[in-house]
C-alpha cells in the first residue's frame, strides 16, 4: 500500500481507478471497519435495556437516599439526646460559717453523750 496514495484518495485528490490494487484493498478494508465503528458508536439499546439498567441505577440511588437519611436522623437523635439530658445540677455552696457551726453542734453533742448522759 502506498500511504501518500491513500492519503490523497482520502482527501479526495485521487479516484479510487487510479489506485493500485494493494491500495484499493486497503480502502476496501479501512471502509468495511469504519461502517464497523460507525454501528457500534450509533447503538440504540432496546427499550427493554434501557429500562433494566435505568432502574439498576435509580435503586441504587435510592438506597444511597436512605442510607444518608437514615445516618442524619441517627446523628440529629444523638445531638438532641446529649443536648436535652438534664445535667447534675450544682449544689449551691452554703457559706462557711453555717458549716463550721453545725460542725461544733455535732462535737458539743457528742462531748455531752461521751461524758455519760
Amino acid at each position: 500500500m502506498n500511504d501518500e496514495d491513500f492519503q490523497r484518495f482520502l482527501d479526495g485528490e485521487l479516484t479510487k481507478e487510479e489506485l493500485d490494487e494493494k491500495t484499493k484493498q486497503d480502502v476496501k478494508i479501512y471502509n468495511s471497519m469504519m461502517q464497523v465503528i460507525k454501528v457500534r458508536y450509533h447503538y440504540k439499546p432496546s427499550p427493554v435495556l434501557e429500562k433494566r439498567v435505568m432502574s439498576k441505577i435509580h435503586k441504587g440511588r435510592e438506597l444511597f437516599s436512605e442510607i444518608l437519611v437514615a445516618a442524619s436522623v441517627v446523628i440529629a437523635l444523638f445531638f438532641i439526646t446529649l443536648n436535652l439530658l438534664p445535667t447534675k445540677i450544682p449544689a449551691t455552696a452554703r457559706s462557711q460559717q453555717a458549716s463550721v457551726s453545725e460542725v461544733f453542734d455535732y462535737l458539743s453533742l457528742v462531748k455531752l453523750v461521751g461524758d455519760g448522759f
